[in-house]
């Protein structure tokens, strides 16, 4: 074989020739709203996250060097802790955003690596949103590619194809060169982890995987650093990351296909709703549904919701959610409470609503059935058919072939700021939002080190709600 040849040969070529200067501006600027959406995500999991709360106390306990902060926190820890930390919390109210080709959540295992690695180093600020890019590309290239086989296997691809963004993302931080970054992404994929068995029970533990993954990245990219080798077979490899993962059935043009060209990150979607991306579209149209109708919740006939499989399973099945991390996996309890609030936040998932007698009968009644045609078009559409009828004969039907948020339906800058007051409100003061799109969106850091965003973050400390009831 040759070996100067392989698929991770040919990105390591490509990802060592990115930097600030030759990283498009689009995607620059892209790059600088994911990371603002990611910070809020992360300051609110913080805050809310159970497996998150439990992490932070391991950490805390188990020291070592002090060299990044995990941000929401108030102290620093080896990067490669803090970048496990970081993912972990940021994906624990899923609120995170994502890539429907990919079935994926980029940001919780690249950002974090991308985060440690540069406080510790004192990387610029359109270094770190640099190397967001390349790892984004590094890996929804191959998540793009295996998919949705590779689902199909029960593979969790925030995990598995993570590791490899997450190495991509450290290696080009570290400005290691083009065999060295191959090296790391083979090195990343050694690690590859994450199975979507989770989904079905003990959901709340899905934060763990993407966390697993950016540690990864960062493990791999140091050792690298350091001299050590991997792989540059590891994809399409006789026992590769391809056969394991998809039984070899993937686009090879998806990996390596178009590079320079074609950035992922400009693919990805943004969540408006604290809850699986399968049930946003459904939302979308039951808070439509609500406005049309101004329904009276009693007199509701029925409800139905058609759907493709992979929503179908992940989603559809919990009508009666008994906890928080349940109740972001429940579509039809995420209907009843778009029905009757007019909208799905986390303030919407208390106790109290989890036990809410009308909440749980109206979630009864959503009847959710795949719908054979939208499984002809998944991925490329992952929307929803819903329809509703009142006992006096008003209804209201229509479908959707995406949710709010997608590249085809984007999110405005006015929109996302509303998103992130409205996440942050309840946790801290409204100039740590506005301060943090000054820093992060408004190009106000283009030649200082990332340390004025960990600078913000301390000054707005706010001890975790979980913190404040122990004590």
């Amino acid at each position: 074989m040759d070996f100067d040849n392989t698929i991770l040969c040919k990105l390591g070529k490509f990802f060592a020739t990115v930097t600030p200067e030759t990283l498009p501006p689009q995607v620059m600027a892209k790059s600088r709203r994911v990371l603002a959406d990611f910070l809020v995500a992360l300051a609110v999991g913080y805050q809310e996250g159970s497996v998150a709360y439990a992490a932070n106390e391991y950490f805390a306990d188990l020291g070592g060097k002090p060299e990044a902060t995990a941000l929401g926190l108030d102290r620093k820890l080896p990067a490669v802790n803090a970048a496990l930390l970081m993912g972990t919390m940021a994906h624990s109210i899923e609120l995170d955003d994502g890539h429907r080709w990919g079935t994926s959540h980029p940001a919780v295992s690249v950002v974090p690596v991308a985060l440690a690695i540069a406080e510790r180093d004192g990387k610029s600020f359109p270094e770190l949103l640099t190397a967001i890019a390349v790892g984004y590309d590094g890996m929804l290239r191959p998540a793009r590619s295996v998919n949705p086989q590779h689902l199909d296997r029960g593979f969790h691809s925030t995990g598995t194809c993570g590791s490899l963004g997450a190495a991509a993302a450290a290696a080009n931080l570290l400005g290691l060169g083009p065999t060295e970054i191959a090296y790391a992404i083979s090195l990343g994929g050694l690690q590859s982890a994450g199975l979507c068995e989770m989904l079905h029970d003990q959901p709340g533990i899905k934060t763990i995987q993407p966390g697993k993954a950016a540690q990864a990245g960062v493990l791999a990219a140091d050792l690298v650093a350091r001299g050590v080798t991997s792989p540059r077979t590891l994809m399409e490899g006789r026992h590769g990351w391809l056969s394991a993962m998809c039984d070899n059935v993937y686009s090879l043009s998806g990996i390596i296909g178009e590079l320079g060209e074609r950035w992922e990150i400009m693919y990805n979607y943004i969540k408006l709703y604290p809850t699986c991306r399968h049930c946003h579209a459904t939302i979308d149209l039951a808070r439509e549904a609500r406005q049309a109708l101004q329904p009276d919740l009693n007199e509701i006939e029925s409800i139905s919701v058609r759907l493709y499989r992979v929503g179908y399973v992940e989603v559809a099945l919990v009508k009666h959610p008994t906890t928080f991390e349940e109740a972001m996996f429940s579509l039809p309890f995420a209907v009843a409470i778009a029905l009757k609030t007019g909208n799905v936040t986390l303030q919407d998932y208390t106790p109290e609503n989890l036990a809410d007698e009308q909440l749980y009968s109206i979630a009864e009644m959503v009847d959710v059935q795949i719908d054979e045609e939208m499984n002809a078009v998944y991925p490329e559409e992952r929307g929803s058919k819903f329809r509703m009828k009142m006992r006096d004969g008003r209804e209201f039907h229509k479908s959707v072939p995406v949710a709010k948020g997608e590249p085809e339906t984007p999110v405005s800058d006015e929109e996302l700021m509303a998103k992130h007051e409205a996440m942050l409100r309840p946790y801290y003061a409204p100039e740590f939002v506005t301060g943090l799109w000054d820093i992060v969106v408004n190009r106000k850091l283009d030649s200082v080190n990332y340390s004025d965003v960990v600078e913000h973050f301390g000054r707005f400390h706010t001890p975790c709600r979980r913190e404040t009831s122990a004590s």
